[in-house]
């Protein structure tokens, strides 16, 4: 079975995992601290933080707006939970958005409309590593003075005009997870893009701690004695939020080839693209490639006009050995998401079931890819549909 995703490894990363290993330096060490400062001068960011998780970056987020009982968050129903754990774990109440059809991103016009005295942020996600319509976004932030946070979760390195995606809003979390374009295991990293956070991150990031302040030699991990106060303490809430310097490492290997990467990604999706377009059947389109920003090239997904058909074509492609799948279901309809009053969303709930996902990760086979177009083509050649 040829894979939805699966990262790509060179002897790089062995290498710097052993230099881990060797130096016995697992936690907060020079990778952490390379990594972040790589980060930082690529996207422009004002400070990076790596985590453990997105889950956690986005945990973050919600404690430094200071999300507590009854503030409203509006939030892309379509998307993963995580965004939604992060709101209802510090007492908010998620508000559903509806998605714009064409790019499966959240839509500016609900997000207006959604907007009460009770609304203190906006959560937005940049699907599939494309751009949000940022522009209208801002505008609806500045009017309402809210809080914006940028769920980068798919769109490292994707821009909007000229900006960095993540970079744009208050906050901005990005994905590591061994799914995305570059990978740390199950890592994370947080943007913050607003100076009134900068100093209060680093508390929740240790523990709700000062310890950050006290500890300067990553390799000696020691106290200076010179210093008036001897010893860090609690002073906030917080978590153990911090990545480890075995993902720090693999963050790092992938950065050095992270050019390789986006390059291939970028090559493979014109030339889903192409095949699409070559097919010219009016049961199915794509998310094209915006001209003015720069997408991250994380997922490629097709949308079908009916889900009869959309299930079809994914149970055609996996019984020839490619995987092909749905992919969020609307947090609105889940168990939970009914717990919150919100009302309806018909084009989430029309197009969720009509999207497949298909394999798209950089160290596809030239024979792969082949395999894939062939099927793909033959599927509506044959109408293997009716």
């Amino acid at each position: 079975m040829i894979p939805i995703s699966k990262p790509f490894f060179n002897s790089d990363e062995k290498k710097y995992i052993n230099e881990v290993i060797d130096s016995k330096i697992l936690v907060d060490g020079p990778f952490q601290n390379k990594v972040e400062k790589i980060i930082e001068k690529k996207i422009n960011s004002k400070s990076i933080s790596l985590t453990q998780s997105c889950t956690h970056a986005l945990e973050i987020s919600a404690i430094l707006l200071n999300i507590k009982k009854d503030d409203e968050v509006i939030i892309p129903s379509y998307g993963y939970v995580s965004l939604c754990n992060a709101i209802v774990l510090r007492g908010g109440k998620p508000v559903f958005a509806e998605i714009n059809p064409h790019n499966l991103n959240i839509d500016p016009k609900d997000i207006e409309a959604k907007i009460t005295r009770k609304t203190k942020a906006i959560y937005i996600i940049h699907y599939g590593g494309n751009a949000c319509y940022m522009d209208e976004i801002i505008k609806i932030k500045k009017k309402y003075n809210l809080f914006l946070v940028e769920d980068a979760a798919h769109a490292f390195l994707g821009k909007y005009k000229k900006k960095y995606l993540g970079t744009i809003g208050d906050i901005g979390v990005f994905s590591f997870h061994e799914t995305k374009n570059i990978t740390g295991g199950q890592a994370g990293c947080i943007s913050i893009n607003n100076k009134k956070f900068l100093k209060r991150k680093d508390f929740i990031l240790d523990k709700g701690t000062d310890r950050r302040y006290f500890i300067k030699n990553f390799y000696k991990k020691i106290i200076n004695p010179f210093q008036n106060k001897k010893f860090y303490s609690w002073v906030d809430i917080g978590s153990e939020y911090r990545a480890s310097e075995i993902s720090s490492a693999l963050i790092y290997a992938q950065l050095k080839k992270i050019t390789y990467i986006q390059n291939g990604r970028k090559i493979l999706y014109k030339n889903y693209l192409k095949l699409f377009k070559k097919i010219n059947s009016n049961l199915v389109r794509t998310i094209p490639d915006h001209k003015k920003n720069k997408s991250a090239y994380h997922l490629f997904v097709i949308i079908f006009k009916n889900q009869l058909i959309a299930k079809k074509f994914k149970i055609y492609l996996q019984k020839n050995n490619i995987a092909a799948t749905f992919h969020y279901v609307p947090l609105h309809k889940s168990k939970m998401g009914k717990l919150f009053k919100n009302n309806k969303l018909i084009i989430t709930e029309n197009i969720y079931k009509k999207i497949v996902r298909i394999p798209f990760f950089y160290g596809l086979k030239i024979y792969e890819i082949k395999k894939i177009n062939k099927i793909i083509n033959n599927f509506f050649k044959f109408k293997k549909y009716n």
